[in-house]
C-alpha cells in the first residue's frame, strides 16, 4: 500500500463520498486507507478529517466539496501564517474554519468543534494532508501543489523568525 508517512501528532485524512447506484447507504471512502477504491469514485463531494492525538479537529460529518475544503484549509493556513489569525468559510455548508495563534499553541475551530493544538504540528499536518490529497486527485492540481510549496516556505520563514526561549 502506498500510504504517505503521516505526522503522528496530527493525522489528516481525505474521504470521497460514495453514493452507490444500487440504493445502498452512502458512505465515505478514505484515499489514504483505500486509494484503489477511492480512485474509482467520481465526484468531488467528501470530507477531511483532522485528528490531533485523540481529538477530532474536523469531524468527518462535515461533508462538502473536497477540493474546496482543502483550499479553505490552505486559505486559513495562509492567513494564519501571515497575520496570526484567519477565518474562512467551508465552500458550501454553513461552517467556518478559524485559526488563532497564542504562542506555540493555536486555537483551531471547524464548525462547532474547537481545540488548542501545537501550531507547528497543525501547519505540518495540514500541508501534508493537502499534499496527499492534491497528489491523489485527478484533474491537474499543479496550482494547488505549487501553493503548498509557497506555504511550506512561508511556514519555515515564520518559524525561523520566532523568538526562542
Amino acid at each position: 500500500m502506498n500510504t504517505p508517512p503521516m505526522n503522528t501528532a496530527l493525522v489528516a485524512e481525505s474521504f470521497i463520498l460514495n453514493e452507490p447506484a444500487d440504493g445502498s447507504a452512502p458512505h465515505l471512502v478514505s484515499i489514504q486507507r483505500d486509494p484503489e477504491r477511492a480512485a474509482t469514485l467520481s465526484g468531488t463531494r467528501g470530507a477531511v478529517q483532522l485528528r490531533y492525538h485523540s481529538l477530532q479537529l474536523i469531524p468527518v460529518d462535515l461533508v462538502d466539496d473536497l477540493p474546496g475544503i482543502w483550499k479553505a484549509l490552505l486559505d486559513a493556513l495562509e492567513g494564519f501564517l501571515a497575520q496570526g489569525h484567519a477565518e474562512v468559510p467551508f465552500p458550501g455548508i454553513d461552517a467556518k474554519i478559524i485559526l488563532t495563534g497564542t504562542g506555540n499553541l493555536t486555537k483551531f475551530s471547524a464548525g462547532k468543534v474547537r481545540h488548542l493544538v501545537g501550531a507547528g504540528e497543525l501547519v505540518d499536518g495540514i500541508l501534508g494532508g493537502a499534499g496527499a490529497y492534491f497528489a491523489f486527485a485527478p484533474n491537474g492540481n499543479e496550482a494547488s501543489l505549487a501553493r503548498l510549496g509557497e506555504l511550506a516556505r512561508l511556514s519555515k520563514k515564520s518559524r525561523v523568525n520566532e523568538p526562542h526561549s
